[in-house]
This record gives C-alpha cells, structure tokens and sequence, in this order.
C-alpha cells in the first residue's frame, strides 16, 4: 500500500536557499496520491512541482502541513525510512562505478547481502534490457542508456512510491517518446504508486492516470487527462494543456430567450444551455467574458456538408503538419490558430470559410478568470 495524502502543505524558503529568502514555493497544497496511481505533476518552471516532490520524498520538511504515507503522518521522518526511490532530471550516475555497481550501490548501503543484491539487479537490468550493458561505465553509455540505469537503480530498492522528477527532459524527441513508453509499461508492471513532475503537457496527456496543474505554488486543477483537456476550470489551465495553444477572444454575454450567446469575430455563437444554463449563478446579461477556442475546434467544410457557426476568414500563414495545416487566419481585427484536415485548396492569402460547433466553445469569466461552463466529462477539482 503506498497512499499518499498531503494535508495544507506550505513551503517558504529560508535565508540558506539560493532563491529569495520568504519565497513560498508552495500556498497550501492539499492532495491526495491514490494507491499504484501514476499522478503526474504539471506546470511551468517555478511553480511548485519540483518543491512537492521533494516534500514527499523527504529532501525538504514543510514550513506548514503535513505529509502522510497510508495514514502515518511521515514529515519528519527521513528520506531513507520513507521507502521512496527517486529519478531526477540529471542522471546522477557515478563515473567511476559500472552500470552493475551503480545499480547495486542503494542496496550495499542497505547491507543487503551479495546473493540478493546479484539477483536484484539481474531482475531490474533484464526488465530495462540492460543486461547487455552492466559491464560498462556511465562514458561508454548513451543518454537514454543512462536513463534506464537511473531508473534501475531506483527500482532494485523496491520501494512503495516512485517519484520522477523530469527524467526524460535532457534526451531527443524520440528517445523521450522510447522511455515514456517504457516508463508506462513499467508502472503497470509494478503496481507502484508513480508521482512524476513535467512542465511537458503532451507528455503529462501520453503518461498520467489523473494530472495536477499548477501555478505559482497552488493547485489549479485535478483530473484525469481528458477531464482536464475537456473542461479547462480556469484561463490559466486551458491555455497550458493542448497544443497548439487554446484560442483567447474577448467578449459579453448577451442573454436571449432560448440561452445565451458571444458575438466573436463577427458571428453570434449560441452557448448550448447544457454547457451554459439561463439561471446559470454569476451570470448576467453584458457581463465580460473570455471566449475559448481550440484550434483543432475548427472545421474547413463546404456549408452544405457541416453544420456549425461559420467564419469567413484570411489565411495569412500555413504550416503543413502532417496529415493536416496549421492555418494562422485573420477575421476582422483578430487573429487565431487554426488546425484544418482535408484543405488542400487553402493557401496563403486566400479566404476560407471555417465552422465551429458552439457545444465546444469555453466561456470564462473576465475578470475571475474561472469556467462558467458546466462540464462535459465531470471535471475532477482541486
């Protein structure tokens, strides 16, 4: 068992740390990591992951709060009793050991004898595919390599709680692509509790079972991948998951009698009344909002083969991605990114006509900045 509760946690750094003294890292983070779950911490740069991480493990001791494994309150209990491994970012590996010897160093410090730490670290290197490498050095290795032997010796401890701290962050795309797969497997494999720290969202969509989005030392939203994709809770969180970036339009609320709807690039867009209902609470007629489109939202049809609201737009810059364009359009004075299949016709200069179906359309509060949307998949929040 290897549940993880996190109860009101505070973190400010003192006058010993290189950041500015009185810092808070973390503003009251309350969490809880369900057994053998793969939770995946997501947020930009300073806003807190890394800080939590090391909470859990130990590393560092909460100015306020508690952290709790399976009910035992452990926060003054040291990293080396708490029976967590973790992987960081760089590889840490010692230059002057073999991959065998390194992977074998935790349990020597544990006194394990010879037999089990040989039959430990055989087990771990044949599940990574390392068996071929334990006699090489860290030089001799390629990143990737190093990456698997840091995760190795992770998991030769055996321990009830992996926490990952970017580890894939100093290799290329497709070795990352290689070890998020392998990482995937692993935790299936293991039935471990897994907590891993990204600011990469395409890589918290691929590998999470529920995501935490942070900012600046708060929780902003918790759900699983799709939850969090389908019903954004606030400005900050629509724009940081999916990619491209969401599409942000400034608008009111005008209020008919069958629902409410946004007048955005021209085109009046009716919001469904299953996503926005009249009596919605802190709703009113004028009121300011933030439109949210995605760029995948959009549509290139002919009118007669696709409902929706349409747009008559100017591509001012077209990116070929694959099977489909990333199309950079002008409607009026705004401008948005649009992701477009099936539009070989479309070039640079030329108008196009785009449809939008309104049920997928993000209506935010202007100056709040949170969802007055109801949630299509039930969103999870923090």
């Amino acid at each position: 068992m290897a549940e993880i509760k996190l109860e009101n946690l505070y973190f400010e750094y003192s006058s010993g740390d290189k950041r500015t003294p009185g810092t808070k890292a973390l503003k009251g983070i309350n969490l809880t990591v369900q057994d053998h779950e793969f939770l995946v911490l997501l947020g930009p740069s300073g806003c807190g992951k890394s800080t939590t991480l090391r909470l859990i493990a130990g590393l560092e001791k909460p100015t306020e709060g508690s952290v709790y494994f399976d009910g035992v309150d452990v926060s003054a209990v040291e990293p080396m009793k708490r029976n967590v491994s973790m992987v960081f970012q760089t590889f840490a590996l010692y230059p002057h050991l073999n991959v065998y010897k390194n992977m074998a160093f935790p349990l020597a410090s544990m006194k394990l004898p010879m037999e089990e730490i040989k039959r430990r670290v055989e087990k771990t290197a044949k599940i990574l595919d390392i068996e071929h490498i334990l006699n090489r050095r860290p030089r001799a290795l390629s990143g990737g390599q190093r990456q698997r032997v840091a995760l190795g010796r992770a998991m030769v401890r055996e321990p009830v709680v992996f926490l990952l701290d970017e580890p894939l962050s100093n290799l290329d795309a497709k070795m990352r692509q290689e070890l998020r797969d392998e990482i995937i497997r692993l935790h299936k494999e293991l039935t471990t509790t897994f907590v891993y720290v990204t600011h990469d969202q395409s890589e918290a969509m691929q590998m999470g079972t529920r995501l935490v989005v942070m900012n600046e030392g708060v929780i902003l939203q918790v759900g699983t991948p799709q939850e969090v994709y389908a019903d954004p809770n606030c400005v900050f969180v629509a724009g940081f998951v999916g990619s491209p970036k969401m599409n942000f339009f400034a608008a009111r609320l005008n209020r008919a009698e069958n629902g409410w709807s946004v007048k955005v690039m021209g085109a009046e867009i009716p919001i469904p009344v299953s996503r926005l209902p009249l009596e919605q609470e802190g709703v009113m007629q004028g009121q300011k909002v933030i439109v949210g489109i995605r760029p995948e939202d959009f549509r290139a049809e002919a009118e007669e083969t696709m409902s929706g609201i349409p747009f008559d737009a100017t591509a001012i810059h077209i990116v070929p991605m694959g099977a489909g364009l990333h199309v950079q359009a002008q409607c009026g004075e705004h401008k948005f990114l649009s992701v477009l299949q099936n539009c070989e016709q479309v070039c640079e200069g030329s108008m196009v006509r785009l449809r939008l179906d309104p049920a997928r359309v993000h209506i935010f509060d202007g100056e709040t900045q949170k969802s007055l949307c109801i949630p299509v998949t039930g969103r999870s929040m923090a």
